[in-house]
C-alpha cells in the first residue's frame, strides 16, 4: 500500500506533465514506462502487418492486452519518461527493431513515406495543443526523419516500380488510380525533401520555442502537412495526384507564410503567394486536360509510352501550360513577386520553402515531363530562356537589398533560374545536381541567418549588424561556407553543381540558344559573387553598427546549431560525389538519375574547364571587392555612379507597380462598376423591389382588417352571394 506522500508526489507529477490520472489498476508490477515501450512496439508491428495483409489481429490483440495491463495512456507515459531520460535504452532498441521490421513488410515501404508526415500532422492537429510540449518536439521532426529512413531503405534496396493501391475514380474505360511511382528521380527528390527537410524541422524545434503550446503544435502541424504535400507531388504516378500535391503545397505554404496572422504584412504575403500559385495551378490543370484529350490517360507510364515525335502541336500546348505551373511554383519571371514577400513567415519556413521543397517543384516537373519537353522543342527552349533571364534579373535585385532574408530570397530565385536553364537545354542531371547542392547551402544560409536574427532580437537589417564574426564565430563561419558555396568557389558543393550547368551550356554543340543562356549564367555568377560578398562582409566583418539592437549577442542553442553544422559539412564535401565540372572524377548523380531522365547527349572539352575556372576566379574577386566597398569604404559605391540603377533595382524593375496598373486597378474598377451598375440596381434591385412590393401590398390588404364584426359578416355574406350567383349561372348554362 503506497504511502500518502507517494500518492501526492505521483499526482503532482501527473499534473505537471499534463497526463490524466490512472483510471485502472495495472495487473502486473511492470513499470509504466516499460508498458509504454512494449505497447508502442506492438502498435508499430500491428500497423505494418495490417498494411501488408499480415497477422495484424495478433499484434492488435497483444497491444490491447498491453494497454489494459499497463494502465491509462501508456504512450503518453512513455514520452514523458523519454523526456525525463528514464526510459531504458534496451526498450528503445526493441521499439526500433520491431518498427524497422514492420517497415520492411509494407509494400516496399513506398506508402509509409507519405503515412508518417500525414499521421504526425493529424496527431498534432487533433491533440497537439493538449499534449505535453515534448510530444510536439518529438512528433514534428520525428515523422519527417521516419520518412527519410524509409527512403534510405528504398535507396539501398534499389527499389523501383509503379505501385497502385486503389482506384480513386472509375467511369467506363476511364480510371484514376492512386499509384506511387518509385524510380531514381522520385527517390532522389524524397531524399532531399526528407533529409534536408528533417534538418530544417529539427532546427525549428529551437527557433519556435518562444511560441505558446497551441501555436507551437500548430506550426509543426503545418510543417508536416507541407512535407506530406511535397512528397505526394514527387511520388505521384499520375497527373491527377500531381495536381493534388501541387495544390496542397500552395495551400500549406499559405498557412506557413501567414503563420503569424496577427501581422497584416504576413497575411498579405500569404494571400499574394496563394493567388500567384493558383494562377500556376490553372496552367497545370489545363495542361493535364490537353494531355488527357490527346492520350486518353492520366498516368505517366501510359502517356509517356504513347508519345510520338509527330505529336508536336498538342505537346507544345501541353508543355507551355505545364510551364505556367512550374514558373509560378518556382517563382520565375513573370510570376515571381510572391517569393520575396514570403519572408514574412518564420525563418524555418523560409528555409523549407526556398531550399528543399516548394521552389524546386518546377524543376522537378520539367524533369519528370522530359519525354514531353524533348519533343516540344519550343516550350523546352522557353524553359531555358525563362531560367536564364530570371537568374540575372533576381541577382541584380539582390545587390540593393538590406534585409538579410530578402537577399537570400532573391538568391533563391536566381539559383532556381540556373536549374531551369539546365533542364531547358537538356542537361537534366546537372540541373538536379544543382537542386541537391542548393538544398545544402541555401538551407545552411537561411538557418545561419536565423541564428543571427535570433541573436539580434528579430532584427533583419544587415546595416545594423557588423562585427559578428568575433561574437558569433560558429554561426559566422558556417554562413561563410554557405556563402562561398553560393558564389561557386572550389571545393564547396556550389562550385561543382553550378559550373557543371554553365559548362554544359557552353559546350553544347550547334546550339546558339545554349550559348546565349550561358552568357546570362556567366554574368549572373559574377553578380552573385558581389552581392554575396556584400551580405557577408556587412553582417559579420568590420565594427559593430551603432544601431545594433544587441551589444553582446549569443550563439543559438545546440538544437539550432547542430543542423547548421551538418549542412556546413555537406556544403563542404558534398561536391565530391560529382566533379564533372573539372572534366574528371566521379559523376554519381548523373549515373543515378540516368535511368529516370536519360544521359546528357554531349560532352565538354578543355575550353569548358577553362571557362569554369575563369568564372570562379572572377566571382571570388568580386566577393573580395565587396569588402573594399562596404567595410573599408576605400572604393566609391557603384550606386553613387549610377543612382538611377539603384532606384530601378530598389523598385524591383517596377514589377509590382506594373501588376498594380494592368491587373489590380482594372479589376478594382470593374468590381466598383459592377457594384454600382449591376449589383445595386439589378441584383439587389430585384430582391429588394420584390420585398418592397410585398410590403406595399400587405399594407393595402391590412386596411381590410378593421376589427368590427359587422364588417366581417358583410364581407362573408357578399362572398357567399357572389359564389351563389356563379353556381346558378353555371347551372343555367
Amino acid at each position: 500500500m503506497p504511502s500518502s506522500a507517494t500518492v501526492v508526489r505521483d499526482r503532482s507529477e501527473l499534473a505537471g506533465g499534463g497526463l490524466a490520472p490512472s483510471r485502472r489498476t495495472r495487473l502486473f508490477a511492470l513499470p509504466e514506462t516499460r508498458w509504454a515501450a512494449v505497447a508502442l512496439a506492438l502498435f508499430l508491428a500491428g500497423l505494418a502487418a495490417q498494411l501488408s495483409d499480415g497477422p495484424w489481429w495478433l499484434f492488435w490483440s497483444l497491444y490491447l492486452a498491453c494497454y489494459l495491463a499497463g494502465g491509462w495512456e501508456p504512450g503518453l507515459a512513455g514520452l514523458r519518461a523519454l523526456h525525463d531520460k528514464t526510459l531504458d535504452v534496451d526498450l528503445l532498441m526493441v521499439v526500433a527493431a520491431i518498427g524497422a521490421a514492420g517497415i520492411g513488410q509494407v509494400m516496399d515501404g513506398a506508402l509509409l513515406i507519405l503515412i508518417f508526415p500525414v499521421g504526425g500532422a493529424l496527431l498534432l492537429a487533433g491533440r497537439g495543443w493538449r499534449l505535453p510540449r515534448i510530444v510536439t518536439k518529438i512528433v514534428g521532426p520525428g515523422v519527417v526523419w521516419a520518412s527519410f529512413v524509409v527512403t534510405l531503405i528504398l535507396f539501398f534496396n534499389n527499389a523501383s516500380g509503379d505501385f497502385t493501391y486503389w482506384t480513386w475514380i472509375q467511369s467506363g474505360a476511364f480510371n484514376v488510380p492512386f499509384n506511387i511511382l518509385i524510380d531514381n528521380l522520385s527517390i532522389f527528390m524524397c531524399l532531399v525533401i526528407t533529409g534536408v527537410g528533417g534538418l530544417i524541422v529539427t532546427y525549428a524545434v529551437g527557433y519556435m520555442d518562444k511560441e505558446d503550446g497551441p501555436s507551437y503544435a500548430r506550426f509543426f502541424t503545418y510543417m508536416d502537412i507541407f512535407v506530406f504535400s511535397m512528397l505526394l507531388l514527387v511520388l505521384a504516378g499520375n497527373f491527377i495526384f500531381l495536381i493534388v500535391g501541387w495544390a496542397l503545397v500552395g495551400l500549406s505554404s499559405y498557412f506557413l507564410i501567414g503563420f503569424w496572422y496577427h501581422r497584416r504584412s504576413a497575411v498579405l504575403a500569404a494571400r499574394k503567394a496563394f493567388v500567384m500559385n493558383v494562377v500556376g495551378d490553372v496552367g497545370m490543370i489545363l495542361g493535364t486536360f490537353v494531355v488527357f484529350v490527346s492520350y486518353h490517360s492520366t498516368t505517366y507510364r501510359a502517356v509517356f509510352k504513347a508519345i510520338s515525335a509527330n505529336d508536336t502541336s498538342s505537346l507544345e500546348l501541353a508543355a507551355f501550360l505545364l510551364l505556367v505551373g512550374a514558373i509560378a511554383k518556382s517563382a520565375q519571371i513573370p510570376l515571381h513577386t510572391w517569393l520575396p514577400d514570403a519572408m514574412e513567415g518564420p525563418t524555418p519556413v523560409s528555409a523549407l520553402i526556398h531550399a528543399a521543397t516548394m521552389v524546386t517543384a518546377g524543376v522537378y516537373l520539367v524533369g519528370r515531363m522530359h519525354p514531353i519537353y524533348d519533343v516540344a522543342v519550343y516550350a523546352h527552349g522557353a524553359v531555358a530562356i525563362v531560367g536564364a533571364v530570371t537568374a540575372l534579373f533576381a541577382a541584380t535585385i539582390a545587390i540593393v537589398q538590406t534585409d538579410i532574408k530578402r537577399v537570400l530570397a532573391y538568391s533563391t530565385m536566381s539559383q532556381i533560374g540556373y536549374m531551369f536553364l539546365a533542364v531547358g537545354i537538356g542537361a537534366y542531371s546537372a540541373g538536379f545536381f544543382h537542386l541537391l547542392s542548393h538544398a545544402f547551402f541555401k538551407a545552411l544560409l537561411f538557418m545561419a541567418a536565423g541564428n543571427v536574427i535570433h541573436a539580434m532580437n528579430d532584427e533583419q537589417d544587415m546595416r545594423k549588424y557588423g562585427g559578428l564574426l568575433k561574437q558569433l564565430p560558429r554561426t559566422s563561419w558556417s554562413f561563410l561556407i554557405g556563402s562561398l558555396s553560393l558564389v561557386g568557389v572550389i571545393p564547396f558543393v556550389g562550385f561543382f553543381s553550378k559550373e557543371q550547368i554553365l559548362g554544359a551550356a557552353f559546350s553544347k554543340p550547334d546550339a546558339s540558344l545554349a550559348l546565349a543562356v550561358w552568357a546570362f549564367g556567366f554574368i549572373t555568377a559574377l553578380v552573385t559573387g558581389f552581392y554575396t560578398g556584400r551580405m557577408w562582409w556587412m553582417s559579420f566583418a568590420g565594427k559593430p553598427s551603432p544601431e545594433r539592437p544587441v551589444e553582446h549577442p549569443h550563439e543559438a542553442p545546440s538544437v539550432m546549431l547542430i543542423p547548421v553544422f551538418i549542412l556546413a559539412a555537406l556544403a563542404t564535401i558534398g561536391g565530391f560525389i560529382q566533379t564533372r565540372a573539372l572534366g574528371f572524377g566521379p559523376h554519381m548523380v548523373d549515373d543515378f538519375l540516368q535511368k529516370a531522365v536519360g544521359a546528357q547527349s554531349w560532352e565538354g572539352g578543355a575550353s569548358e574547364v577553362i571557362a569554369t575556372i575563369v568564372t570562379m576566379i572572377l566571382a571570388a574577386i568580386l566577393f573580395l571587392a565587396a569588402y573594399r566597398i562596404y567595410v573599408q569604404h576605400a572604393w566609391k559605391p557603384w550606386s553613387a555612379v549610377v543612382p538611377w540603377a539603384q532606384r530601378l533595382l530598389e523598385r524591383k524593375y517596377y514589377f509590382d507597380e506594373l501588376y498594380d496598373a494592368i491587373v489590380l486597378r482594372p479589376m478594382d474598377g470593374l468590381a466598383r462598376g459592377g457594384l454600382r451598375y449591376i449589383e445595386g440596381p439589378i441584383i439587389d434591385g430585384v430582391v429588394v423591389g420584390t420585398g418592397e412590393l410585398a410590403e406595399a401590398e400587405s399594407h393595402n390588404l391590412s386596411l381590410t382588417e378593421t376589427g368590427y364584426f359587422r364588417n366581417y359578416v358583410l364581407v362573408f355574406v357578399a362572398g357567399a352571394v357572389v359564389v351563389a350567383i356563379l353556381i346558378l349561372a353555371r347551372a343555367g348554362s
